[in-house]
């Protein structure tokens, strides 16, 4: 009788120590997951990938307010290495930070925004990004992928004048039924742009004052001496991915790493 009360005893004494271990190695499970999925999210897109975008509404200087919402639509496939791809149709979204006409503390007019998430399939990933190449709505139409015959002809020798002056042929990038796509063994989505296309493509003396390739990082600047800046709706962009992940999000995602002691 009293060898089963000790046994009983014993177990009951154990019973929270395993409990305890266990809860303990659920919730390192748990914080290792959550670190993983923070580490795939931040892989999703790697720093340096190409985006090409269209405007979905109008960027104007004298209309734009502060914290106003902007969204552009992925206009060719990026690939993303290990078998990932952002699909073109995919929206990124961001905010405005400041417009300024002449009169207000500017000689001239000036707009800065910035892009700071990318949804694609079940994701919304967050991003800083910075500004290589601006095309007017004009530039856009004046500039189309090649046809041979009513189809694109992948086996031919021509090449076709892109947005930014020079040409892209067989030897320097690929053309796809989507838009040019140009690089080594991840190539860049490119679309209507040329390889070599930096800067602002048909807006006369619009400049690009910030790209946010440097501080502050993701705040894109543009300037005008004229009395209204517009960058209407259509307008394409060259988008650099410069992080897919800020340190904001990662701290509100992260379990803290006291649930793995």
């Amino acid at each position: 009788m009293k060898s089963h009360l000790r046994v009983l005893s014993l177990a009951l004494f154990t019973l929270p120590v395993c409990l305890n271990a266990a809860t303990a190695q659920d919730m390192k499970q748990s914080y290792q997951s959550a670190q993983e999925q923070n580490e795939r999210s931040a892989e999703l897109i790697p720093a340096g990938t190409i985006v090409p975008v269209t405007l979905n509404s109008n960027l104007r200087s004298d209309k734009s307010e502060t914290g106003a919402a902007i969204t552009a639509t992925i206009m060719q496939d990026v690939p993303l290495g290990a078998g990932n791809t952002l699909r073109a149709g995919s929206k990124v979204t961001g905010h405005v930070i400041e417009a300024v006409t002449p009169g207000r503390g500017s000689d001239g007019s000036r707009i800065s925004f910035q892009f700071d998430q990318i949804h694609f399939g079940n994701e919304t990933v967050p991003i800083t990004a910075s500004l290589r190449a601006l095309a007017s709505v004009m530039e856009v139409h004046a500039v189309q992928v090649p046809k041979s015959g009513g189809t694109e002809d992948y086996s031919g020798y021509w090449s076709s004048d892109r947005i930014g002056g020079d040409q892209v042929s067989y030897g320097l990038g690929t053309y796809t039924s989507q838009g040019v796509s140009a690089g080594g063994m991840l190539p860049q989505a490119l679309w209507l742009f040329s390889a070599n296309a930096f800067g602002t493509y048909g807006f006369g003396n619009l400049q690009i004052a910030h790209t946010g390739l440097t501080e502050p990082a993701d705040e894109v600047t543009l300037t005008s001496n004229r009395k209204v800046l517009k960058v209407g709706k259509g307008s394409a962009m060259l988008l650099r991915v410069d992080s897919s992940r800020s340190e904001d999000a990662k701290a509100r995602t992260t379990i803290s790493p006291a649930m793995a002691q």
